[in-house]
């Protein structure tokens, strides 16, 4: 594959900084036509997104007729348009080994050439990411920073639980605390399994580090290997006790479990209550929690410095925490999975030049950078345009990571094959039944499967 699995954080150039200039291109002559745009934002994530393109609709007279497609399905979606020969004229995809197939295949375009100087935008490792044998065919517009744990600091105060976990041992004893003050600690993100993968790919991260996760990542450790044994034990410890599970093992696997209804019981909308602490994804969560009312607040104090309220209507609030290591792992802590959604050109009208030019701004990431919900890896777009304490923390965090890896189960969809779809429901079978004859079993699948992706 041609993207990097893991890098060090000095060099992700991503730059996020109060002072950061805001460059964008010079204004784009009026163009008018249409430019068809797909990616998987629904829902809140497509609200903010046109938002952040309509200047740019507005500057070229340019329609941007967008397409949600859907978490997990974007890529069955974009596979089915380019074999049929009508691909959207640009698409964003979250893995890179997507980009790194269409590239291979000849069916983008190289954006050198198109973005001229909007290139030094990013740093080497996000360019490094977007590129195929050394060729630039792709920009991440946005990342998603994966180390986190969202949580209601009402319900933890109602428990009387005073600071956050450090620890993955830790945060299950303030489960059980939570449990015993009659609140349930978790409301699972299961969805299609990809959430799953997302934890279980943190917790591997934690307790043996990037250097190993790189490693199976690309096959070079087995799926057979001690390291992935001792993180299913521990993704055991949490997933293996369904009181600590809204609706216990089952409503976890049931439509509360999608995305984004999982987040909505933690942080609900006004009228109802939360009926859970804690929900364990990405900082994407923060635009559905907004979306869900705009009395929420960032971080451990209420408009107006009150105390935070579960009742929506009052003084409700929302923080996170970073995802906790394992006791005896801290060297790990400061690694960091994330994701993100690269764009790409499949037809290279003048409209989507255009499009993608504008992408490679800091306009539309600052746009959404103030809404919430998203940070970009763009290193001109200031951390000023974040609109508060916690997301501004949530962006530093990418850039103050030890090392920085992209999502495991992303890296699947090789040149060779693809297993992520089957990787994320042996993460749904194990939920089901999180016992050690059942780790026996998905090991040895789950290799087999990776072997032929990789072509080993």
């Amino acid at each position: 594959m041609g993207a990097a699995v893991a890098v060090a954080a000095g060099a992700l150039g991503v730059g996020l900084s109060a002072t950061a200039s805001s460059a964008s291109s010079r204004p784009s002559a009026k163009i008018g036509g249409s430019v068809s745009v797909w990616a998987e934002w629904t829902a809140a994530e497509e609200t903010d997104f046109l938002k952040a393109i309509k200047p740019f609709e507005q500057s070229t007279g340019i329609t941007v007729n967008y397409q949600g497609k859907g978490s997990g399905t974007m890529d069955t979606a974009l596979d089915t348009s380019v074999a049929g020969g009508k691909p959207p004229d640009v698409a964003f995809v979250p893995d890179p080994g997507t980009l790194d197939t269409l590239a291979s295949e000849h069916k983008l375009q190289p954006l050198a050439p198109i973005l001229g100087s909007l290139v030094k935008n990013y740093g080497p490792a996000w360019n490094k990411l977007g590129s195929y044998k050394g060729k630039l065919y792709g920009v991440w517009y946005k990342a998603a920073n994966k180390n986190t744990v969202w949580y209601n600091p009402a319900l933890f105060a109602e428990a009387g639980i005073k600071s956050t976990p450090t620890t993955w041992q830790q945060m299950l004893t303030d489960a059980k605390t939570l449990r015993a003050a009659g609140i349930t600690p978790f409301s699972l993100c299961t969805d299609v399994g990809w959430p799953l993968a997302d934890l279980w790919q943190n917790l591997y991260l934690k307790t043996n580090g990037s250097a190993a996760y790189s490693k199976l990542a690309e096959d070079s450790i087995p799926w057979t290997s001690p390291t992935v044994t001792k993180t299913f034990n521990l993704f055991a410890d949490l997933v293996g006790n369904p009181s600590y599970l809204l609706g216990g093992t089952s409503g976890a696997l049931s439509t509360g479990g999608t995305y984004p209804n999982c987040v909505n019981p933690v942080f609900p909308a006004k009228g109802t209550s939360p009926t859970a602490a804690m929900v364990i994804e990405a900082d994407f969560v923060v635009s559905q929690i907004v979306s869900n009312s705009p009395t929420y607040t960032a971080g451990t104090k209420g408009k107006g410095g009150k105390a935070c309220t579960a009742n929506v209507a009052e003084t409700p609030c929302y923080d996170f925490f970073p995802f906790p290591t394992p006791a005896g792992d801290q060297k790990n802590a400061a690694a960091l999975q994330g994701a993100g959604d690269v764009g790409m050109v499949l037809n290279p009208t003048p409209q989507a030049k255009a499009f993608i030019r504008y992408v490679a701004t800091a306009k539309p990431g600052e746009i959404w950078a103030h809404i919430g919900g998203f940070t970009s890896p763009n290193k001109t777009v200031s951390l000023s345009s974040y609109p508060d304490a916690v997301t501004r923390a949530d962006a530093k965090e990418l850039v103050d990571a030890s090392s920085f890896v992209f999502s495991l189960d992303d890296l699947q969809n090789t040149a060779k094959g693809a297993w992520e779809k089957q990787m994320w429901a042996d993460m749904l079978d194990f939920v089901k039944t999180p016992t050690a004859a059942e780790i026996k079993t998905l090991e040895p699948q789950m290799q087999s499967l990776a072997a032929t992706a990789w072509g080993r």
